[in-house]
Order: structure tokens, then sequence, then C-alpha cells
């Protein structure tokens, strides 16, 4: 049996004709649908070692945290340099995308320093499909930038999630509640 590995993630708020566009296509071109909505990951699924700290210091950076909103205004098909063969369909944000990194970055001060992937720079995205035909993912990136892309979303809370590669289990919900900037 796998060992059960954290991940900290964040739903998106948006319109519900843009969620139901979302959903249509990754339910025809994402097989982890079924096990997850669409989200950002901002702290990768790992083994932890301190699974209560971990835990506690996700809650604290959110609670520092202002929600965060953002307009996705590109795709791009991304080879997964985890699963050679695969390319994912990434929507990627203009602005909110400076705050996505911030939040990155303080998510993974310690605790869960060690657990940071120094080999996969982090690019906040949501994805929405996945292929084994590069070409069909460039095309279906280039079919939702060529629509004029603008969908506006907010993220409100983070998830920290528990994971055993079959299921997804939600262990606590940390809104963030932080104040804005001045």
């Amino acid at each position: 049996m796998p060992v059960p590995l954290l991940l900290a993630m964040a739903e998106a708020g948006f319109r519900e004709s843009d969620r139901a566009r979302i959903d249509s296509f990754r339910t025809a071109h994402d097989p982890q649908h079924i096990l997850v909505p669409a989200h950002v990951t901002f702290v990768f699924p790992h083994p932890p070692t301190d699974e209560a700290a971990a835990r506690a210091h996700i809650a604290a950076i959110a609670g520092r945290t202002p929600a965060i909103d953002f307009v996705l205004r590109d795709a791009a098909a991304v080879a997964d340099p985890l699963h050679p063969g695969t390319t994912h369909l990434y929507l990627l944000p203009a602005e909110g995308e400076a705050a996505m990194r911030a939040l990155h970055a303080a998510l993974y001060s310690s605790p869960l320093a060690a657990a940071l992937r120094r080999d996969i720079p982090f690019q906040p995205h949501l994805t929405i499909g996945a292929f084994s035909d590069i070409d069909a993912a460039r095309q279906a990136a280039e079919s939702w930038t060529m629509e004029g892309l603008a969908i506006a979303g907010r993220i409100a809370a983070l998830s920290v999630c528990r994971f055993d590669g079959r299921v997804l289990e939600r262990l606590e919900n940390c809104p963030l509640t932080g104040l804005p900037a001045a």
C-alpha cells in the first residue's frame, strides 16, 4: 500500500458559466476530474515528516494571507516532467500570479522547506487536461486562447489533503483571512 502523501490545494471560485466550461472540458480530457475539482496546488504531494506541524503551518500561513483574486488569460501545453509522454493543459493566471507565487513561497518555509521540489519550478496553474499527444494538447491550448481567455476567479481557502494514489482525503479547510496590504 502506498504511503499517504500530504498536499495543500485551493479550489478556485468561478462564475457558474466559467465553472461549467472548465468542468466540461476536464470531464472530457482530465482523468483526475473524478478525484478532485479544478484547483491550484500550492504544496505538492510529499510524505510528511511531521503531519501535525505541517498542517499547523499551512493553517497559520492561510490565516495571514488575504484571499487571492486572479484572472486566467493564457493556456499552455506543458510536458509532465514526472510522467514522460504526458502533456498537461494548463490555464495560467495573469492577474493574481504574484500573490499565488508569494503564497507558495510562504508555505514552503519551515517545516515544509525540505519538501520543496527545486527541480520543478513553480508555475501557478489550473490543470484542465492530460494528453498523450502533444499536438492535441497544443491545439487545445490554442483553442482556449483564441477564444479570448479571461476567466476571473478567487482563492479563498486552502484544503490540506492526504492522497494515497487513489483517494483524496480532505483533512482541513484553512480560510485565507489575512488583511490585504494597504
